[in-house]
């Protein structure tokens, strides 16, 4: 599979990243307002339980924190499965744009270098630092690197590398400065920052909607991300479900 740059499948995967983003923090906020019974303030990176839960209810908090990069990991086997030999290259084409969408440099560099991240930080409240650290590290790996090897795998041995590593390394600062840089800067500015439905702020709400439509008006499109290298002169393949 060769890795074809057209601006709507890229237009889909850059949506898909966000939308992917947006769903990991919610499947925290949303597990813990279906334990706690309330929602908890956030922003687009930052959540905690609501304040009659945040305290004496250590386990809803430690299945709130791991809910979200189990989730992140679901979504990077699924693409493990459509990279399968087998699949035709437009299931292809989308499990590599699951597995790298779902931001895995991200996982790796916080729990594996940083010693931060959902997954060390769970642990870490069960043992020591250290150890949490390693072992948050090691189960990271372990969750991350068979869909990424398959999806490595899956390129055409021709510029392989340089095309996994921008699309490994490439989107986690795309996205950090986006979530991170602007949006959290306006909603610290108190931009739309009124608390609305699936007790998001109204900012969150407008940009998960927004996407949300792009990757709704783009996704066959990520189909046609991948393409098999003797069909190259052939029309682009779309993803049909």
């Amino acid at each position: 599979m060769k890795i074809v740059l057209t601006w709507r499948a890229l237009l889909a995967f850059g949506a898909l990243v966000f939308v992917l983003a947006e769903a990991h923090e919610l499947v925290h906020t949303g597990l813990g307002r279906l334990l706690c019974g309330c929602w908890g303030p956030r922003d687009f990176n930052v959540w905690s339980l609501c304040s009659t839960c945040a305290t004496g209810h250590p386990y809803t908090n430690l299945a709130a924190t791991l809910a979200g990069p189990a989730f992140t990991f679901a979504v990077g086997w699924v693409g493990y499965g459509l990279l399968g030999p087998r699949q035709p290259v437009a299931r292809q084409s989308l499990g590599f744009a699951l597995v790298l969408a779902a931001l895995p440099f991200t996982r790796i560099l916080g729990a594996v270098f940083l010693g931060g991240n959902d997954e060390v930080y769970a642990l870490s409240k069960f043992m020591a630092h250290p150890v949490a650290w390693a072992l948050g590290g090691a189960l990271v790996l372990l969750a991350t690197g068979p869909p990424l090897v398959r999806a490595y795998r899956a390129l055409a041995p021709r510029r392989r590398l340089a095309t996994f590593l921008a699309f490994f390394l490439l989107p986690f600062p795309v996205a950090t400065a986006v979530l991170l840089g602007a949006l959290n800067s306006l909603l610290a500015s108190g931009f739309l920052a009124t608390y609305g439905i699936l007790g998001s702020p109204i900012l969150i709400t407008c940009w998960t909607a927004a996407v949300g439509a792009v990757l709704a008006l783009t996704y066959r499109h990520l189909g046609a991300l991948g393409q098999p290298v003797a069909a190259l002169g052939a029309p682009p393949a779309t993803f049909k479900p």
